[in-house]
């Protein structure tokens, strides 16, 4: 708009509160490999290997446009890991897909519609599952990358999203709290929505065979029964955690924020140890067995769930890795209140109106 209602104090306010807001992610990930063999830790483009006993070893380069694609800008960093039976899936910031062999031999590639915010494959079809800052979730056949087939659509941008572990369900959290429960594939058929968040919600992840737990940006840790759609336990923590993630084996749930580690129940979100971390947490992964692998900005470090909490163990990293790249996510900013006073004006100048208008009504009727 230009001119008066530019200048509007309501205006800006609606302009303001409505504003875009773009998913920052992290250049550095680590992700558990779906046999429980180790982790595969992304640093910029490069892709590396942390296997269960030996030393880290690099995988490949990812995020290289290859000739004769396009669509595919902007520098490139890996910004989600997938891996099965087959082989691994990464995708890149500038948009690009690519699945490798396990001994780090490109396949095939694609472009996504838009930059992915996240990546999994399918354990019912196998198929990769990638959602995308637009709020849409498309499926791409393995290990071709091709037949995309579109899934689900938001109004706002998808923070995560995951597929059960019995593949018939996918789960998409948004920018807007909600979370929403869908048949897979025919995620047309919606199965619930899961709303009692006040503000964004960036991370879901399955704690049992019917329950999920979701944290969001209102500083609040929900634990819902995916059946009944309803919550089962909620806490209000005291500080934005960046990262949740489930450890089955041991019914535990593990918080980070960027100086700490917090160990909760997933029954009862009863809260259990608390550590500090040397260093900056950038992300977290783990295994079945409940072992974990922290990824900082200047080491990775792998601990172990015991009765007396986490016991740490630092890991030798491979030469070549440049730390440099590595900074940590971001969350989105959360919904600024709209401002009292240019709606008081607003209303103010609209009552004013209506009562001229029925006045000259009222004038008009007396004359005739």
């Amino acid at each position: 708009r230009s001119g008066k209602n530019a200048e509007n104090v309501e205006y800006q306010t609606f302009k303001n509160y409505f504003k875009r807001i773009y998913l920052r992610l992290a250049m550095a990930l680590v992700h558990a490999i779906h046999d429980g063999s180790g982790y595969l830790i992304a640093i910029g483009r490069e892709l590396y290997k942390l296997p269960s006993s030996g030393a880290m070893e690099k995988v490949a380069s990812c995020g290289e446009v290859p000739p004769g694609v396009s669509d595919c800008e902007g520098e490139a960093f890996i910004s989600g890991i997938a891996t099965c039976k087959e082989g691994i899936v990464t995708c890149s910031n500038n948009k690009l897909l690519e699945s490798w062999t396990w001994q780090g031999t490109r396949t095939a590639n694609a472009v996504a519609v838009k930059r992915p915010t996240a990546l999994r494959i399918s354990p019912s079809d196998g198929r990769v599952v990638v959602s995308d800052k637009a709020g849409d979730a498309y499926s791409f056949s393995l290990p071709s990358l091709d037949d995309r087939r579109y899934l689900l659509g938001h109004v706002s941008v998808i923070m995560d999203c995951i597929l059960t572990r019995d593949g018939r369900y996918i789960v998409t959290a948004d920018r807007d709290e909600k979370v929403r429960v869908s048949h897979y594939p025919n995620c047309y058929n919606v199965h619930s929505y899961l709303l009692g968040h006040t503000e964004f919600v960036h991370r879901v992840v399955q704690t049992g065979n019917t329950t999920l737990a979701t944290i969001g940006g209102d500083e609040r840790l929900m634990l819902w029964d995916l059946q009944s759609s309803t919550v089962t336990a909620t806490i209000q923590l005291d500080q934005l955690f960046s990262t949740l993630t489930a450890l089955p084996s041991t019914h535990f749930l593990l918080l980070s924020s960027p100086t700490t580690l917090s160990l909760l129940s997933a029954k009862d979100l009863s809260h259990l140890h608390t550590v500090p971390v040397e260093g900056t947490v950038v992300s977290v992964a783990s295994r079945e067995d409940g072992e974990i692998v922290v990824l900082t900005k200047e080491s990775i470090l792998r601990y172990s769930v015991s009765p007396d909490g986490l016991t740490c163990t630092p890991v030798e990293v491979c030469e070549g890795v440049v730390w440099g790249d590595v900074r940590v996510s971001s969350q989105p900013e959360r919904k600024k209140p709209a401002g009292n006073k240019g709606f008081e004006a607003y209303y103010e100048r609209k009552r004013k109106r209506i009562e001229d208008e029925t006045a000259k009504a009222e004038a008009k009727v007396c004359v005739s």
